[in-house]
């Protein structure tokens, strides 16, 4: 069960991120939900979302039409440095998740630049990723800090508590 609520909420972030790139043409202020989702694996879950995250990074590939892994190592790294990021310092309330997504959100976006240029050296997306920095960064800091508290509430649904003795 651990698993299976990651897995449906990335593959509900993809479809709706490509919902709205494609179906609203809202293709810079579309929130980069995938993102938002393997901040929340990195800082809740530690190294044992490792597997889910690169399943959909590579599910990511797909969905944004890119190469096969470029997608999966962003995510990869990402979930690597919230891991690190939470290890050593403890974000509470909104100010701290606010933080926590313009931090995630700016590293997002550096990771996908760098990416792109090593890879995608001579295609548009490696010329357009300073145009997306400010609606991308300001979309996930403000989701961020919803997002946590919806995916906590969900993932409580699935966790079997043991039924305490009643008189």
């Amino acid at each position: 069960m651990s698993v299976l609520l990651p897995l449906l909420l990335g593959l509900a972030a993809l479809c709706g991120e490509l919902f709205l790139r494609e179906a609203l043409s809202l293709d810079a202020w579309a929130p980069d939900l995938l993102t938002v989702l393997v901040i929340y694996v990195g800082t809740h879950r530690g190294g044992a979302g490792v597997g889910v995250v690169a399943l959909l990074g590579a599910l990511a590939d797909g969905f944004k039409g890119s190469p096969l892994g470029l997608h999966m190592l962003h995510a990869l790294l990402l979930f690597y440095g919230a891991t690190a990021l939470a290890n050593q310092v403890r974000f509470r309330g909104l100010l701290g998740n606010l933080l926590l997504g313009a931090l995630g959100g700016v590293l997002s976006l550096f990771l996908l630049a760098l990416l792109s240029r090593v890879f995608l050296a001579g295609t548009p997306l490696a010329a357009r990723i300073g145009a997306l920095i400010v609606p991308q960064v300001t979309l996930t800091a403000l989701l961020l800090p919803l997002a946590f508290p919806v995916i906590d509430r969900l993932e409580a649904l699935l966790i079997r508590r043991p039924e305490s003795d009643v008189l």
